[in-house]
């Protein structure tokens, strides 16, 4: 299987490296001095699970790499639909595109580039973070959930997880990935956007009674909008993602923090922008969101 990591910046470096240990065609698709440096160097993660150097294949243009089986879709939200394009030239007509991406929104826009047929969904659930250009440091977990976008279990999302499995790290397909999607658009909206606001590790917001209330009524605004859009989220899902947190995520610091702390664009429209906007479509009110919201308008750099 040949396979292309389109933004091979934390997340996507981390799994194209484990590809690539797995003996598979990986390509990364990377800029500036973090692709340099690969360049120079192989990819280096620094992690939980051992330590690893990969002399994986690295281009800056996607254009170079030909052809592919599968692209693992990792870029900035704000960075879609440019993407997207970007990886036209690569696509044959079997070429699968799985996104893991922050929000609810991206696969939409990559299909109205490439064609639906093409997309699948997914998340990862890891705790990763780039320490300097060419070095990931990967600190918790380490694994995908993804799909078919309209549901169901297809034979290539079963033969995908299967590749991902041999590679070293856990996959799992789900029937119903649109409700995977919005879980973490819970998780992340609530603790994401705060960790942002309030820095440090995502512990600081468990610890305290206040932030961890507030963290839950932002995931609650989340799931009501989920509702009104269609997708049912069981209702003790704040309570089970807070214990998620508690045990495997406090020591995480999340990518949108990273990202303010290296005077990077924030992911302020796909994660509580687009609650507040599905919200007021949907008539559903999301103040605590939307008071997040302002606030990482006023600090996005790229405001």
């Amino acid at each position: 299987m040949k396979i292309a990591v389109m933004g091979a910046g934390a997340v996507g470096g981390y799994f194209g490296a484990l590809l690539h240990r797995g003996g598979l065609d990986v390509t990364l698709i990377a800029r500036g001095r973090h692709l340099e440096a690969i360049k120079a160097h192989g990819l280096r993660i620094k992690s939980i699970q051992g330590d690893l150097t990969v002399p994986a294949k690295v281009v800056g243009d996607p254009s170079a790499v030909g052809p592919v089986d599968l692209i693992l879709f990792c870029v900035k939200s704000y960075d879609t639909e440019s993407a997207a394009r970007q990886c036209l030239p690569i696509l044959q007509e079997s070429t699968a595109i799985l996104s893991l991406q922050n929000g609810v929104d991206n696969e939409e826009k990559i299909a109205m580039v490439a064609g639906g047929e093409k997309v699948l969904g997914g998340v990862a659930y890891i705790g990763a973070g780039i320490f300097e250009p060419g070095v990931i440091v990967h600190t918790a977990e380490g694994r995908i959930v993804f799909g078919e976008m309209h549901g169901g279990i297809s034979e290539r999302v079963r033969r995908l997880e299967q590749t991902f499995r041999d590679a070293g790290f856990p996959a799992e397909v789900s029937s119903n990935i649109q409700a995977i999607l919005w879980g973490k658009l819970c998780w992340n909206a609530a603790f994401n956007a705060l960790n942002t606001l309030v820095g440090g590790e995502v512990r600081v917001l468990l610890e305290r009674p206040e932030t961890r209330r507030l963290a839950r009524q932002v995931m609650e605004e989340v799931r009501a909008v989920a509702i009104a859009n269609g997708v049912l989220l069981s209702e003790d899902l704040a309570e089970r993602l807070l214990t998620w947190t508690d045990t495997a995520a406090g020591a995480m610091k999340t990518s949108t923090r990273q990202d303010l702390e290296a005077g990077k664009a924030l992911e302020v429209e796909a994660l509580n922008g687009a609650v507040v906007r599905k919200g007021e479509a949907a008539g559903v009110p999301t103040p605590f969101n939307f008071a997040i919201y302002a606030l990482l308008k006023a600090i996005d750099p790229a405001s």
